[in-house]
């Protein structure tokens, strides 16, 4: 089953994630991975189990860290931020109750199994030799620490088990075959006309000083003025924690041989005899040497200043003095614009604008920032939004008022056009003639068709097959204006295909099957799961 794991396993799990855990057990050894972080701050039970709330920042983090990953921005749109933290949670949830009932099915996995697994990845070593440096900075780039790695780990491959068991006995009859077959490559002959948006241009619109009160009154939220906030902090980094190590000469020595093939390509470039190598790259190894313990130092201090603040709710007095940091302070801001400074930070608005924050007047939770320095924040000052006058944004309603309207006479003329023709009150050609619109005959079309309208092409597909060759007609909204769609024929999609393509139908059924299975048995898990939400 583990050799299945590897071979089906895409991704990052298959990639960078799962060749740390071998290479960890050489660094440190696996007992001091589960000692506990002593953090006692639940957040949710399973079954019993606890999910505290320094899981959930990580969880977050890492969560936030790939979102920026897949868009490519550091700054996230607004609609990905919101509900973040709850996703985190709901994860952290879900792999709790898959590992909790493959234990009870009686999977495991031992660290021989992980041993054997994992030992030719090659991720983390420099010149065929595991270098910790590497390890270190990738796993600090990746906002994990070490027990939430193995744990991450350990859990996804115990619960790839039952997943990819599942997924491989899956099956698909012939039947299943040809028929999707069928289905993914059936045609679709239609004509359809569009209605443009400016179709009723020469009809004036008039908004009564009646709807345009209404709709300020029952939209006020649309016209206030942004809410603001000002914000206290302490900041602690890595960068900050290494400008204050200082190693003796025996340390950086000890350092430098353990870890010689980490600066092989520093030593190579100087050129320089061997016995020299130590005092040409003494510099690199005292800044190696003073990040990795800053790493271990930062960890900590996360979890300890994370008890701190939420000891001591009301200030950062007592953060501060535990970091050895003095308490800066911010402009005023908005939620949606940030500042120049760590405002500039998605997350720190979020947290500044959340309840706990901005309404119950706690200290924030510990804010990762960046991978190498994090913030703890209160609220300083609070300005609540306002709402604008009426006089302010009167033709602002009108406007839009104007085009809902416009819409809706759109709407209602489509609807009428595909009535008529349905009923056969009103010939295609009248309908050509009474409006002064054109029909256009596409043919038979694929589902994947480019050149039609998406929202055309769409409602195509949805709409009843003719019966008895009566064309079927429907009408929809389109990005820019209406149309009115005449289905006139469906024609099945080939199954005569060579035995490569009829396989490739069959794996991808099987595969969509599989995975059907395995969603079916995680909401039955789901469903069974005593899980308790603490406040």
């Amino acid at each position: 089953m583990l050799q299945s794991i590897r071979d089906k396993t895409h991704g990052w799990i298959a990639g960078v994630i799962i060749s740390l855990l071998i290479l960890s057990f050489a660094m440190w050894g696996i007992h001091s991975y589960f000692l506990s972080s002593g953090d006692n701050n639940v957040v949710a039970k399973v079954n019993g189990i606890e999910i505290t709330k320094n899981q959930l920042g990580a969880a977050y983090e890492r969560l936030h860290r790939q979102m920026q990953m897949q868009s490519g921005t550091a700054q996230l749109p607004e609609s990905a931020e919101s509900g973040l933290k709850n996703r985190a949670l709901q994860t952290l949830v879900h792999v709790q109750v898959l590992e909790q009932a493959s234990l009870a099915d009686n999977y495991r996995i031992t660290s021989g199994q992980i041993d054997g697994f994992l030992q030719n990845m090659p991720e983390f070593q420099v010149n065929g030799v595991f270098s910790p440096v590497r390890f270190q900075q990738t796993l600090n780039a990746m906002l994990f620490s070490a027990p939430d790695f193995v744990a991450l780990i350990r859990a996804t491959l115990l619960t790839d088990q039952p997943r990819l068991g599942i997924i491989f006995t899956s099956f698909a009859l012939p039947g299943e075959v040809t028929n999707t077959m069928a289905l993914i490559g059936q045609e679709r002959s239609i004509r359809y006309l569009t209605i443009p948006p400016n179709y009723f241009k020469s009809q004036v619109l008039t908004i009564s000083d009646e709807a345009i009160q209404a709709y300020y009154i029952t939209h006020q939220n649309e016209f206030k003025t942004p809410e603001q906030v000002s914000v206290e902090y302490v900041l602690f980094s890595i960068h900050d924690l290494a400008a204050r190590i200082h190693p003796t000469e025996d340390q950086l020595k000890n350092f430098y041989a353990e870890n010689t093939s980490s600066f092989a390509q520093s030593t190579r470039r100087s050129q320089q005899p061997g016995n020299q190598t130590y005092a040409m790259v003494k510099d690199k190894v005292k800044e190696a040497f003073a990040h990795q313990k800053a790493e271990v130092e930062f960890a900590d201090q996360k979890e300890k200043v994370a008890n701190v603040a939420y000891e001591h709710p009301d200030s950062l007095q007592a953060s501060a003095k535990e970091l050895g940091v003095s308490i800066q302070s911010t402009g005023l801001f908005t939620k949606e614009k940030a500042g120049k400074d760590i405002t500039a930070n998605a997350k720190v608005r979020e947290a500044a604008f959340g309840n706990d924050v901005l309404n119950l007047q706690n200290n924030s939770d510990v804010i990762q920032i960046n991978p190498e320095s994090a913030v703890i924040l209160r609220i300083k000052s609070h300005v609540p939004a306002t709402v604008l006058p009426l006089s302010a944004v009167r033709n602002q309603i009108e406007d839009k008022l104007k085009i809902i309207a416009t819409e809706e006479k759109l709407s209602a003329l489509a609807n009428d056009m595909a009535r008529k023709l349905e009923t056969a009150k009103s010939s295609p050609q009248q309908i050509v003639d009474e409006y002064h619109l054109q029909w256009t005959d596409a043919g038979f079309i694929g589902r994947h068709a480019s050149k039609i309208d998406q929202a055309i092409l769409d409602t195509a597909f949805q709409m009843a097959p003719p019966v008895e060759s009566k064309i079927v007609y429907a009408a929809t909204k389109m990005v820019n204006g209406f149309a009115v769609i005449g289905l006139t024929g469906v024609k099945p999609g080939s199954t005569d295909v060579s035995a490569e393509q009829y396989q490739a139908f069959s794996d991808q059924i099987q595969s969509s099957m599989g995975t059907l299975e395995y969603g079916l048995y995680q909401n039955s898990l789901m469903s069974k799961a005593k899980i308790v939400m603490e406040n």
